[in-house]
């Protein structure tokens, strides 16, 4: 190469860069006039053509630079993008290949390599290529987002979403969900930095009633009695569409049976009865009261919640409503009360009971699962998930206060949360006859 040559270059490299693609192509070409195979000049003058949508052409410049300085890790790995964005995914393969040998310390071509098995349907050997690059670089993106990818494929969902959430974390921040930004951090055990999340999100809103309890909740600050209608309302009817799917597919939900539980344990059940479904959600306890209930009422302060309700067909009243207030202004009404992960948001229960018991008809029975304690602490807590767990001697103290007689209780795993079951309680109680 002669010195006019190197200035050449240089300057259609710096024009390249520059984005004044004129100038730089106006020197490429003269340079490979005068040498048809200058390696650097078909290198960038291809990376060019690929840029250009080209891809024919650059991938005829890039094999020739790339055979005329084979040892060459970058141009290897160039080479390797312009074969895959032309699906000749074995070529991609031989020149990821090649540049992984050359630079193994370099996460990019690992993820590239690992994209190319992808296509080529060789799970296994691209899942390794992602986890060595996750090896060289712990937040290399791409590399997260393809293994929960795979994960969510072999339906590992714990799996899928740990990949998934350490992608979501990776600044930058701007413009992500505040909600799924916490929550991701909460779900990677990064609670400090779910606890500014949440700080920034109430500096910013106010007035957000998610923003406010959950930041109670991860912060042990503030801690409010029991969650406001604000923060439920909002809360479920943003989960409305996604709820029933979230609960079955991917939380194994087992409020529901639960409750069937319970009714087992009081059944053979008067037709005649009246039944009420405290925070019915979506009526996913609707199918288990009907059964034995001539009457079904569903009480929920989502309205999103009830619709889902309503296209059940289990239920023949749903009232949008907070729950206190319904039951007090429905005395010896029911003889079934049900409350499958109702009250999780509430603290102290004793108030709730007492207007429980009024409502129900004498020898009445109510059904109900908890969260409970897993930390020997009595009474009651709000959990960093947003619920409340509760002491099972505690329940049956606010059980005995307001009246109502324990029957039947047993532990039980509600839902997964983190990989781990979370343990609650369905307990069945009554009031007294007399």
């Amino acid at each position: 190469m002669n010195p006019d040559t190197n200035i050449s270059l240089q300057e259609a490299i710096e024009l390249h860069m520059a984005g004044e693609y004129e100038g730089a192509v106006a020197c490429y070409r003269a340079i490979l006039d005068q040498d048809p195979i200058h390696p650097v000049a078909l290198h960038y003058f291809g990376i060019y053509l690929f840029q250009t949508d080209l891809y024919e052409e650059a991938l005829e410049n890039l094999i020739v630079s790339s055979a005329l300085e084979p040892d060459n890790a970058i141009w290897q790995n160039d080479l390797g993008n312009v074969c895959f964005s032309l699906k000749k995914f074995g070529d991609a393969e031989i020149a990821f290949l090649n540049a992984s040998r050359l630079a193994p310390a370099d996460h990019n071509v690992w993820t590239n390599l690992g994209a190319t098995y992808l296509q080529l349907e060789e799970r296994t050997k691209a899942e390794s290529c992602f986890h060595q690059a996750l090896e060289i670089a712990p937040d290399c993106a791409p590399a997260l987002l393809h293994l929960a990818e795979i994960h969510q494929e072999r339906n590992e969902t714990f799996l899928s979403a740990q990949y998934q959430c350490r992608a979501y974390v990776l600044p930058p921040h701007e413009g992500k969900s505040h909600q799924l930004l916490a929550t991701s951090f909460y779900f990677l055990g990064r609670l400090p930095e779910a606890i500014a999340v949440y700080r920034h999100w109430l500096q910013e809103e106010p007035d957000n009633p998610v923003a406010r309890h959950m930041l109670a909740a991860c912060s042990q600050e503030d801690i409010p009695p029991r969650a406001t209608d604000s923060y439920l309302e909002t809360h479920f009817d943003a989960y409305a569409d996604h709820f029933d799917i979230n609960l079955r597919d991917r939380l194994t939900y087992r409020g529901p049976e639960c409750i069937l539980d319970g009714i087992s344990q009081i059944t053979p059940f008067d037709r005649a009865a009246h039944a009420l479904d405290l925070g019915c959600g979506t009526g996913l306890c609707g199918k288990h009261l009907a059964s034995v209930c001539q009457s079904v009422t569903g009480i929920d302060l989502s309205a999103r919640m009830l619709e889902k309700a309503s296209q059940t067909g289990f239920y023949d009243t749903l009232v949008k409503s907070e729950i206190g207030a319904f039951l007090e202004e429905h005395i010896d009404a029911y003889d079934l009360i049900v409350a499958a992960d109702t009250l999780i948001y509430f603290g102290g229960l004793e108030p709730l009971l007492l207007r429980v018991a009024g409502a129900l008809r004498k020898g009445g029975h109510f059904i109900f699962t908890t969260e409970d304690c897993t930390d020997d602490l009595p009474g009651h807590r709000l959990h960093a998930s947003g619920r409340y767990r509760h002491a099972r001697d505690y329940v049956q103290a606010c059980l005995v206060q307001a009246g109502l007689c324990l029957r039947y209780s047993k532990g039980s795993g509600l839902r997964m949360e983190i990989d781990s079951m979370v343990a609650g309680t369905v307990y069945v109680a009554q009031k007294k006859e007399s």
